[in-house]
């Protein structure tokens, strides 16, 4: 019996030990990308495809998102859904008035 509880291990590691991998740094933070332009569309009433040319237009992705992952994956999705909005419209506005 003791032998059992010495060799279990946690549910997500007898996933992975099922033939899965783990994902890689970069495949969570695509996956995070993803999901900050699928609920940022869904909350603007857009599609996602124009959510992610608004966001590259302005560099949003790669200036934002990405550098700030560390920060904005531990808020919850409604908090981070906010942010990127209130970001994606101030840099744009910001942008706009550079012109």
């Amino acid at each position: 019996m003791q032998d059992e509880i010495m060799t279990q291990q946690p549910s997500d590691t007898y996933i992975w030990d099922q033939g899965y991998q783990r994902p890689s740094e970069q495949e969570r933070i695509c996956t995070f990308v993803c999901s900050c332009i699928e609920s940022a569309a869904e909350r603007m009433g857009c599609k996602a495809t124009e959510m992610f040319h608004r966001m590259e237009k302005i560099g949003l992705i790669n200036e934002y998102i990405i550098p700030c992952y560390d920060t904005l994956h531990t808020e919850s999705r409604e908090n981070v859904t906010k942010d990127i909005i209130e970001t994606l419209n101030y840099w744009e506005e910001k942008k706009g008035k550079r012109k």
